[in-house]
């Protein structure tokens, strides 16, 4: 009678905290209406119920953490009345152990032979390509290799179920399911005695997980090639009609999506078996905020102008620091822009990668500095904007002669605005 409420599948997500509940105990909710909130390394996300019921008990309390999957409260039909509630609640009084319970999402009961693997990373919603997905459904087809863009959703408005993604198993739409890499432990911590004049400050959820990461990025083969980029015609084409409303960073990202076209052994991520090569560019940006450094994707980049992208980048810097950014928008990114030189004016941005990408571009500040330029047939001296990017890469996947055509590329582009 009594059905589990779990902490739902989100991305990439490992993690959450229980920030509040927006429904009590014995309250009626409808499909989509936000249950609880949490928070997570990457966002604060608002969960929604994917079938009406009646919450029937709160295991969880407000602040505790939770793995993915965790069990946080029950529920029951819409109907079912208080006095055989609180009888099913008697009948299952004895405490369970929260982070054992196995998860159980909030959506109809799927067909035999539907149970997902727990080892499983659940594809990111992104891949229904705007259409609404269950956790359950996502989950399904990672496992079964199901093209979400492929699937017909028979829900409410379309929504995609497991059913759905079973069906289109059954008709055999599915393509080989990409394994997630995997994420080394970190070192074990080493306890130290906090000074008198120390504050013991515990770690976040994000800086938790950024320590994770950067520890999985060094772990890999890194080199980094620099080029000096003359930034004067980009400058005028910012004062130019064509250019008004576009940013230094928004033109950059412009002519290194274009470059990824034309070079896109760089747009990619690697695996042990196999490099998986990407044809549009899902461009990440990386976002200092307050809580620590995010990376949200702009989608199919490659689609934007100079002044789209300049908009899409400062929309999701500002959501980013604002701490709105949703799961989905912050995964399958295939290439990475870092942009210190934003913050302050530092002369290098070597950064470690952000795997499994093979490829990140560091922006350092903007300088002036004296340049040889074209004056007739000879060359004379001139003071210029000049900005000199770095390309950190995979060796593993790249080596340097594609990675200097890249920038090659990149930098023809951008001096040519």
């Amino acid at each position: 009678m009594l059905n589990d409420l779990c902490i739902p599948r989100m991305g990439s997500v490992e993690n959450a905290r229980l920030l509040n509940w927006r429904v009590a105990e014995g309250e009626t909710f409808e499909v989509g209406q936000i249950l609880y909130e949490v928070e997570t390394d990457k966002t604060t996300v608002e969960v929604e119920a994917d079938a009406a019921g009646v919450l029937a008990k709160r295991t969880a309390s407000e602040g505790e953490e939770f793995k993915v999957g965790d069990k946080v409260g029950v529920w029951a039909a819409p109907g079912t009345m208080p006095t055989a509630i609180a009888k099913a609640l008697g009948q299952d009084a004895a405490p369970k152990d929260v982070s054992a319970a196995q998860p159980t999402n909030v959506v109809s009961t799927p067909a035999i032979g539907a149970v997902p693997s727990a080892d499983v990373r659940p594809l990111p919603r992104a891949a229904a390509v705007g259409r609404k997905v269950s956790p359950l459904a996502r989950r399904l087809a990672a496992q079964f290799g199901v093209d979400l863009a492929q699937v017909n959703g028979t829900g409410l408005g379309g929504k995609i179920g497991g059913s759905d993604v079973l069906a289109a198993r059954d008709a055999g739409q599915v393509k080989a399911p990409l394994a997630a890499p995997a994420v080394p432990p970190l070192p074990p911590a080493v306890s130290a005695p906090v000074a008198e004049d120390g504050e013991l400050v515990p770690h976040t959820m994000r800086r938790r997980t950024i320590a994770q990461r950067m520890s999985l990025a060094a772990s890999i083969p890194t080199l980094t090639a620099d080029m000096e980029i003359d930034l004067g015609a980009l400058m005028a084409f910012r004062k130019s009609p064509q250019g008004a409303g576009t940013s230094v960073l928004g033109l950059i990202a412009h002519a290194a999506t274009s470059a990824l076209i034309e070079h896109p052994r760089l747009n990619a991520h690697w695996r042990d078996d196999a490099m998986v090569a990407f044809r549009s560019v899902h461009l990440g940006i990386a976002v200092d905020a307050a809580d620590g450094l995010v990376v949200p994707v702009i989608r199919h980049a490659e689609r934007l102008s100079p002044l789209g992208l300049t908009q899409a980048i400062a929309d999701l810097a500002a959501r980013a620091r604002a701490g709105q950014l949703r799961p989905e928008e912050m995964e399958g990114g295939s290439f990475t822009i870092s942009n210190p030189g934003s913050i302050g004016p530092v002369i290098r941005a070597e950064a470690l990668l952000n795997p499994p990408q093979v490829a990140l571009l560091g922006l350092p500040g903007i300088v002036r500095a004296p340049v040889a330029v074209r004056h007739g047939e000879d060359w004379a001296m001139a003071v210029r904007p000049v900005i000199r990017a770095s390309l950190s890469f995979d060796h593993r996947a790249l080596d340097g002669g594609s990675v200097i055509r890249f920038l090659n590329t990149l930098k023809s582009r951008i001096e040519s605005l």
